[in-house]
């Protein structure tokens, strides 16, 4: 089976795509007279327009390309939409009932390469990890099997989330970080998170709150500057408002990390999917040729050139998936 289908099952998949379009233009329409005009959630600045989706206007920011939505929901609208409406229902069921093995299977060289990274900055084994959003609990698992931290705690503000994480055996919290003890944590993750949160900054200055001296975070989040979106623009699957509002860049992410007195340890975009992603849009009726003839031509090749070009994508930034790993500042602490 290709790797597509292994992370991301098929029909469910759709089924959640389909609803989740339903959904952004039910929700747009109602509220969108309540939006809030937002600069760039990574550096402040001005942004000018890209393009509208489910009635959501995206705009490029002109200093650091970040991709985000504005005007933008409140706190308040955005909780709204994940209690009422239904593809985060949807979202939620997939994630508890897909196979948490393969997912462990799935998440467990990220994990090894975080805990690498940490040791090469922090000689002690031990301490608290965080995983916020944890949702099935997969990854705090493979953090756990790890052996490397004393305590992981899986946070989330799904109750069938939380129950779930600790039917599996994980210590487990519902809330946000914002229920978290000052200078408690010596690790935090956050997967696929900080593209739907109104605030980022202000996430991660929490983060910073919560860890203690010298702590270390992880975010896996879409590279808006990635393959598939530079291809795809509003086509992108992974552009999906009120869900997704942020999408930046390995530029921006670390700009925006440093404004929040962190400091960049490594940021990569490992993703494997990129070129898969283009030829299954190819197949399903994307212009490609009227896009990019060469890279049409390029779709076609074997599947060595193929699997080479992912390489080339991943090991240059250019991949839509982005893990960056940082350590809080001393300084600041």
């Amino acid at each position: 089976m290709k790797s597509f289908e292994n992370m991301r099952p098929n029909i469910e998949y759709k089924a959640i795509l389909r609803q989740r379009e339903i959904d952004g233009n039910a929700f747009y329409a109602t509220y969108h007279a309540q939006f809030i005009e937002t600069p760039c959630p990574a550096c402040g600045s001005e942004g000018i327009f890209n393009f509208k989706k489910y009635g959501f206007a995206h705009k490029i920011c002109t200093q650091c390309k970040t991709l985000y939505c504005s005007p933008r929901p409140s706190d308040a609208l955005i909780s709204l939409y994940y209690k009422s409406y239904r593809a985060p229902e949807l979202w939620t069921k997939l994630l508890l009932t897909a196979d948490r093995q393969r997912k462990i299977i799935q998440y467990s060289p990220r994990v090894e390469k975080i805990v690498e990274k940490i040791q090469s900055r922090r000689k002690r084994k031990g301490g608290v990890a965080l995983d916020i959003g944890a949702g099935s609990g997969a990854f705090a698992i493979c953090l756990k099997n790890t052996g490397y931290f004393d305590d992981i705690i899986a946070l989330d503000i799904s109750e069938s989330c939380v129950t779930a994480c600790k039917d599996c055996g994980l210590s487990a919290k519902q809330g946000t970080i914002a229920d978290i003890e000052t200078g408690s944590v010596d690790f935090i993750c956050m997967n696929d998170l900080i593209e739907h949160v109104v605030d980022p900054f202000t996430l991660l200055m929490d983060c910073g709150r919560v860890l203690k001296k010298g702590g270390f975070v992880s975010i896996a989040t879409p590279n808006g500057e990635g393959f598939d979106f530079r291809i795809l623009k509003e086509q992108t699957k992974n552009i999906t408002p009120p869900e997704h509002i942020n999408y930046f860049n390995p530029y921006s992410m670390a700009f925006l990390l440093e404004r929040a007195g962190f400091i960049p340890v490594s940021l990569e975009t490992p993703g494997i999917l990129d070129v898969e992603i283009i030829q299954k849009e190819k197949d399903s009726g994307f212009p490609l040729k009227k896009k990019n003839e060469y890279l049409d031509y390029l779709m076609e090749q074997d599947a060595t050139v193929l699997n080479n070009f992912q390489e080339f994508i991943a090991n240059n930034r250019l991949s839509s998936h982005m893990l960056v790993i940082a350590q809080k500042n001393e300084i600041n602490t």
